[in-house]
């Protein structure tokens, strides 16, 4: 909100030494008078500056308050998502689940001897992955969160790219297959340049032949990508 200051009126002229007597008595009786209305004026600007200030002065105890309010509110938020926590630990402890901390991004399995569950820390379950199939063209990004496996056939020329790829540690990996087919007329493929490719001379491969198919296998290994061509037709 805009807010307009009081304005103190100029004086007039004052009288001078050198004005007639009779110009030298209308210029001081002007300026008395006008010193008067301004002890007006400037006791209405001292009152209005008195004001603002209060004003001002309130804003920041007001201010001053709702961060005070927001803090304790982010206090009490964090303490109840600690007291989740601690419930959602206790009710699966009572359920028999075993502890979530250090198992990050291990499967819960069931025991051999079928008495109850534990975070395996091998894989020998059988995981059915999505199958993505799809007609690609242009600029393609291949989701990694979507599927493990993409089937895509090629109708233009297709340059390829990664999404949704997970922050993994150097002691994690994620694996990625991608089958390219080739209609009656072949287009060129073009990969990620952040591939480290495992051939001869770490060249990226070329795109299948016209009517053939090619697998291509990606290892996402910590913050690198290894690519290798696998079998076609």
């Amino acid at each position: 909100m805009a807010v307009t200051a009081p304005v103190i009126t100029p004086l007039p002229n004052p009288p001078l030494p050198t004005d007639p007597p009779a110009t030298f008595d209308t210029k001081a009786g002007a300026s008395l008078l006008a010193q008067q209305a301004m002890v007006l004026e400037l006791n209405l600007s001292l009152t209005w500056i008195e004001t603002q200030t209060n004003a001002t002065e309130g804003y920041k105890n007001a201010a001053a308050t709702s961060a005070s309010s927001a803090a304790n509110s982010a206090t009490s938020a964090d303490q109840s998502r600690t007291a989740a926590q601690a419930a959602a630990a206790a009710a699966g402890s009572s359920a028999g689940l075993p502890s979530l901390a250090g198992n990050a991004r291990r499967p819960l399995g069931v025991l051999a001897n079928e008495s109850g569950v534990s975070w395996l820390t091998q894989i020998k379950s059988l995981f059915i992955e999505p199958l993505l199939k799809t007609n690609v063209t242009g600029s393609y990004a291949l989701g990694v969160g979507t599927s493990g496996f993409f089937n895509l056939t090629l109708t233009g020329n297709t340059t390829l790219s990664f999404s949704g790829t997970p922050t993994l540690s150097a002691t994690e990996a994620l694996v990625l297959v991608v089958r390219i087919n080739q209609g009656a007329t072949a287009y060129s493929l073009t990969f990620p340049a952040s591939i480290i490719w495992v051939s001869s001379g770490g060249i990226s491969p070329g795109a299948p032949a016209a009517n053939k198919t090619i697998e291509y296998l990606f290892t996402f290994e910590g913050s690198q990508i290894f690519g290798r061509k696998g079998s076609g037709t």
